[in-house]
């Protein structure tokens, strides 16, 4: 997940027609979700976990890899409402209680492993195409321009509705690959359906179809 650092609290309905803003000055560092932190998905209505997400930075606990963001599946993702909330760990990198407080963080589910650093190349134009059918496409506001962007988030599921890969989506291609300037401490996102049936869609054009869309696709593995 390309993400910066910082904090904020998002929480926005989305409109009809975006009125135009003009573009931010973008970071040139190059970073994702702000290293030695941990942040987490739940459903919105029952507030159950769904996702735990830890990243490490160059001082990584014993057994895990160095600016790598590690994936814990908790719970069904494919749900209506997800929120998004950024927290600290408590333990400070390379502290006694850090090794365990991160271990804690993801255990007691499958845990998917991805490089934390992207670049702005990997920001590709189009539409990525998910080969499973059970996949699920949520957006929220873009927290870099709250009133005129919209974000995408694409979970690559499997038949058996486990997590195989996560795709982003912007409408700007980022300046060193950063999803967000600042990391948002809650940002919800809202499954994206169509047609008067509500059928989940996995195309970024149904979140808003006057824009350019980019996306980037990390490669997660088993850790």
């Amino acid at each position: 997940m390309s993400t910066g650092s910082g904090t904020g609290e998002l929480d926005f309905t989305r409109g009809d027609l975006l009125p135009n803003e003009p573009d931010e000055t973008e970071p040139s560092d190059q970073h994702q979700i702000p290293i030695d932190s941990k942040i987490r998905f739940i459903e919105a209505v029952t507030e159950s976990s769904l996702l735990h997400v830890a990243v490490t930075g160059s001082n990584p606990p014993p057994g895990y890899a160095a600016k790598t963001e590690y994936w814990s599946r908790r719970g069904p993702l494919k749900t209506s409402t997800i929120i998004l909330e950024s927290i600290g760990f408590a333990n400070r990198s390379g502290s006694a209680g850090y090794p365990k407080e991160f271990h804690d963080w993801l255990a007691g589910a499958s845990v998917l492993a991805t490089a934390q650093e992207a670049s702005t190349q990997q920001w590709i134009q189009g539409v990525h195409q998910p080969e499973s059918p059970n996949s699920a496409l949520y957006w929220a506001v873009d927290p870099d321009a709250p009133s005129t962007r919209r974000i995408g988030l694409l979970f690559e599921l499997g038949s058996a509705g486990e997590l195989l890969n996560v795709v982003w989506y912007k409408t700007k291609q980022p300046t060193g690959g950063l999803i967000f300037q600042k990391t948002p401490s809650k940002l919800t996102f809202t499954l994206v359906v169509v047609g008067e049936l509500k059928r989940p869609s996995t195309d970024p054009h149904d979140i808003d179809a006057q824009s350019t869309w980019y996306h980037y696709r990390g490669e997660m593995r088993s850790a």
